[in-house]
């Protein structure tokens, strides 16, 4: 099947287009057919038919194992047939824009698999195809599937590149911002907890109600802010700059369990909450798991204000831990998506988030070389997918 997308994969099926007419010429055939392998309905898809009289078909399909074309890709060899009506492998399928009995069916194979098929028919002669034509047609064909494979490889090998790229560029990002983090906070914190200190004793000597105790209100709530905001810095620049000083294992349902209870309140009933946990028990190196489960679950309870269900999901398939966290809140848009994983990112008022939760979630999936994605559309809720190497994983 070819993976590769947009311009590169019609470039790849112009080749193929290409290197049908090249065996049919040399060949002397005045028919010929693309058959492509699409792997999602494990069916062929006809994408070219080549004949004299320009009869232009589209939309035939074989299934595997169905018809000639079938049985070929389904046994990966190619096929000589020099008169289907006593050949007893085969019988005609139906398709009868051939006009002799003799034909070639070549799969092409690459590394990844499948691709597709030629087929070559009606020589010019009116001659039965030979051997010989059976090994050039099987050739050429090996030769188109190794640069369709080389084709199809670099534009995966560019995707990867463009991906690699921009991984190192968000990565240097937060290596820049963790450093200055560090360097801010120290500074900060300091003069800040005399202010706080002082702001807490005045509002104790003032008149509760005095307007001079309101205004002194809002400054400790604007500096209980700053203090969020030190501390989130804080927390992000340990993340992204230090390495874990010793590997302990926790349970994943009892990180689950201490996270939903810190929002135990503010669910309070109006968010119902479903679990699908993965048994047997399992437990995970800890290298900051806690604060992806708390993040993940604080931003679904602020996404559903009027209430919702909270839906929590572990599973271990192919290697893989998969931990989801689905909401059916307000949901995001593609603008909010794209930047939803970066520094200093939020859609939340100013006293709801610092915009560092989800791009410290980031670091710690890095540290455990999974994944983290997201999946959401504006009123549809949200759901995050959390992938790690089960490496990491002893069971409990």
């Amino acid at each position: 099947m070819i993976t590769a997308d947009g311009s590169s994969q019609v470039q790849i099926k112009n080749f193929l287009k290409d290197s049908l007419l090249e065996i049919m010429s040399i060949l002397k055939a005045e028919c010929g057919s693309l058959f492509l392998f699409d792997g999602k309905n494990n069916e062929l898809v006809l994408e070219s038919f080549q004949n004299p009289r320009k009869i232009s078909i589209a939309g035939v399909k074989y299934r595997m194992g169905e018809g000639v074309s079938g049985k070929v890709i389904e046994s990966h060899a190619p096929v000589l047939v020099t008169d289907i009506n006593t050949d007893r492998r085969f019988h005609k399928n139906g398709f009868a824009h051939y006009h002799t009995n003799s034909f070639i069916s070549v799969p092409l194979v690459t590394p990844d698999g499948l691709i597709g098929l030629i087929n070559i028919a009606d020589k010019s002669t009116q001659e039965p195809f030979t051997e010989k034509d059976l090994e050039f047609a099987s050739t050429l064909a090996e030769y188109a599937c190794i640069i369709a494979y080389n084709l199809d490889l670099s534009e995966k090998l560019r995707a990867e590149k463009e991906e690699i790229d921009r991984q190192k560029a968000l990565l240097e990002k937060y290596a820049t911002v963790g450093k200055l983090a560090a360097g801010v906070v120290h500074e900060v914190n300091n003069p800040l907890d005399g202010i706080i200190r002082f702001t807490n004793m005045l509002l104790g000597q003032s008149d509760s109600h005095s307007v001079a105790h309101e205004y002194l209100l809002e400054i400790k709530r604007g500096l209980s802010r700053i203090e969020n905001i030190t501390k989130s810095l804080l927390q992000f620049s340990h993340q992204v700059n230090a390495t874990a000083a010793k590997q302990s294992y926790v349970e994943l349902n009892q990180i689950i369990e201490d996270s939903l209870s810190v929002f135990g309140a503010l669910m309070s009933g109006n968010i119902r909450i479903e679990r699908r946990l993965s048994a047997p028990a399992i437990k995970l190196m800890d290298l900051g798991l806690s604060h992806i489960f708390v993040n993940l679950i604080k931003n679904a309870v602020d996404a559903m204000p009027q209430g919702g269900s909270l839906r929590i999901e572990t599973n271990v398939r192919d290697e893989k831990l998969t931990m989801i966290v689905s909401d059916s809140g307000n949901g995001m848009d593609e603008s909010v998506i794209e930047h939803i994983f970066e520094p200093f990112y939020t859609t939340k008022a100013q006293d709801k988030g610092t915009g560092l939760g989800l791009a410290i979630c980031k670091e710690i999936v890095n540290r455990y070389d999974g994944a983290i994605a997201v999946d959401s559309a504006i009123g549809k809720g949200s759901t995050f997918t959390v992938t790690i190497p089960a490496k990491f994983i002893k069971y409990a």
